[in-house]
């Protein structure tokens, strides 16, 4: 009985590390999405999500497609192609990201129009 409390206690525990990580993936989400859509951080988490949620649905779509012969084929070699393109360019965007966000000049002075003050 023994080793069953055991592996009772790391399951509880693997159970309450998961419940923590998902709290603060959720705490992470938030505060992500209140950042001015400028931010890097918000960007590279946008197209993170991006490519996670394109190659999961590339696996989904992969089950419906896998008996109809000939389209399988073809969708064996066509999704990993462009998947690796895709994760590509974020990983390249990712590199290039932080010179290119760097503001040069600060942003010009809005005209005032009549009556605003």
């Amino acid at each position: 009985m023994d080793v069953l409390s055991t592996i009772g206690e790391i399951i509880r525990d693997l159970l309450i590390f998961a419940a923590a990580m998902f709290a603060l993936l959720i705490v992470l989400i938030v505060v992500v999405s209140k950042l001015p859509d400028t931010n890097p951080l918000k960007r590279i988490l946008t197209a993170l999500s991006y490519r996670v949620g394109a190659t999961a649905a590339a696996g989904a779509i992969a089950i419906p497609v896998e008996p109809i012969p000939g389209l399988d084929a073809l969708y064996d070699i066509a999704v990993p192609l462009v998947l690796v393109w895709y994760w590509y360019t974020f990983f390249r965007d990712v590199i290039r990201a932080p010179a290119s966000t760097r503001p040069t000049q600060p942003p010009a002075a809005q005209p005032r129009l009549r009556g605003d003050h």
